[in-house]
């Protein structure tokens, strides 16, 4: 191998702008190349260059070589040839994705497709292919955006009429929004026990966490009713002295109503879920009672918006009550009911302020909509 030093022949004034882009571009290869060439014509040596850019000395040699036999063109990247062709046309992918969007044959005696079973439907199709690999099959459907994937499942509610009652709610949701004198709340109950709840910890792998469970014992149990303002996020919660029952429910509901009265608004739209305690002719008659007393007295009028049948998504307050069971009670135990609704009040609170503010900072990034 020869030793002889190499240096760079004179670079032009069109080579030297050309290489001036190579510097300030992204592409790796071609700033390495311009360094290179620059470097050598300051008077590094190979070696030297070839440390400070970490690469090969007998790189930095063939670059320098090139350039000064063939210029700029013989040391631009050239695009790769893109590897081997594939094996199998565009109709066998095709084939491959036509077949895991149906079932299998009753024949195959499974739910799903397997990747041989895959690659024997495939070659069944095609008279010119006799076999085709399982990885084969694999990379034909991960090419396409295809993997194999556990399923989740998805909780659909069994109301027939669920599209009807969700396009109310929107309405309705859209009318209370825009409205200056109108106000969206959604309500919901939920109870919460004085025992712990289970929760997500720390632990070591095979190391499962313990929660005691009481057997044959009553449990001290409390509900809480929560109306969360849609605009604002701030909640209006009381608990309830028993069972939520008709009774229970019109008392919060007084207590709301006179709140929003206060504050002055036409009408709210009060979103809650149709428990029976929510449908009752007793807590209906008060609704009719009250709009009529609000009609003649100036207070704050009350529509109702029942949601449709055992759609938690659509509410909430479903997920915030959930969150503190399990994120914020886990496996504390409380001496008295008292002391465990202090803390689910104080955790309610930090929980719809942090909510508040997610939704506030999402509201200012998006785009502006008539």
């Amino acid at each position: 191998m020869s030793t002889m030093a190499i240096r760079v022949r004179p670079i032009t004034q069109e080579e030297h702008e050309t290489l001036e882009r190579w510097e300030r571009t992204d592409d790796v290869v071609r700033y390495r190349r311009a360094r290179i060439l620059f470097l050598s014509e300051a008077g590094w040596k190979c070696p030297a260059i070839a440390v400070a850019l970490g690469l090969h000395v007998e790189t930095v040699r063939d670059v320098i070589q090139a350039f000064n036999e063939g210029g700029i063109d013989a040391i631009t990247p050239q695009p790769r040839s893109g590897g081997r062709p594939p094996r199998h046309p565009p109709e066998v992918a095709e084939a491959a994705q036509d077949l895991v969007s149906q079932r299998p044959s009753p024949e195959e005696g499974r739910a799903s497709w397997t990747l041989d079973c895959l690659a024997k439907a495939i070659a069944n199709r095609f008279e010119s292919i006799e076999h085709v690999s399982r990885e084969a099959v694999r990379r034909l459907l991960a090419a396409r955006g295809i993997v194999y994937r556990r399923t989740k499942y998805w909780l659909i509610s069994p109301d027939p009429r669920y599209g009807l009652h969700k396009r109310q709610r929107d309405r309705l949701l859209v009318m209370a929004r825009t409205a200056a004198d109108g106000a969206a709340v959604w309500l919901d109950q939920s109870w919460f026990s004085r025992w712990p709840y289970p929760f997500r910890t720390w632990a070591r792998r095979k190391a499962h966490p313990l929660v005691a469970r009481r057997w044959n014992e009553a449990v001290e149990t409390t509900a809480l009713y929560a109306a969360l303002d849609d605009e604002t996020q701030e909640a209006f919660v009381r608990w309830a002295d028993g069972q939520p029952d008709s009774s229970e429910t019109i008392r919060f509901l007084d207590a709301l109503m006179a709140y929003w009265t206060e504050q002055g608004k036409r009408f709210i739209v009060l979103f809650w879920d149709r428990a029976p305690w929510h449908q009752s002719r007793q807590t209906r008659d008060w609704v009719r009672a009250y709009n009529e007393r609000a009609k003649r007295e100036g207070l704050t009028r009350l529509i109702l918006c029942f949601l449709p049948v055992r759609s938690p998504w659509l509410m909430p307050l479903e997920p915030i009550f959930g969150w503190i069971k399990h994120q914020m009670l886990g496996d504390r135990q409380f001496e008295a009911v008292a002391d465990l609704r202090r803390a689910v009040e104080r955790c309610f609170r930090q929980r719809v302020a942090e909510a508040k503010q997610r939704r506030d900072a999402v509201w200012q990034t998006a785009p502006a909509t008539a």
